[in-house]
């Protein structure tokens, strides 16, 4: 079970950081988004894409 959860969890992170990554704020060589937590990936994210309403 927890190996699931692991792995669930750093499918999150990688998304995250892809999407920040294709959305030109960060560059593919920045070190500094691997080395962030999901919760500070999150709210980069939340940040970066508002949603709309």
């Amino acid at each position: 079970m927890s190996n699931q959860l692991r792995k669930g969890v750093e499918t999150l992170r990688l998304f995250y950081i892809n999407r920040l990554i294709e959305s030109g704020h960060y560059k593919d060589s920045d070190n500094e988004l691997i080395s962030l937590t999901l919760s500070e990936l999150q709210y980069i994210f939340k940040k970066t894409f508002p949603i709309k309403r």
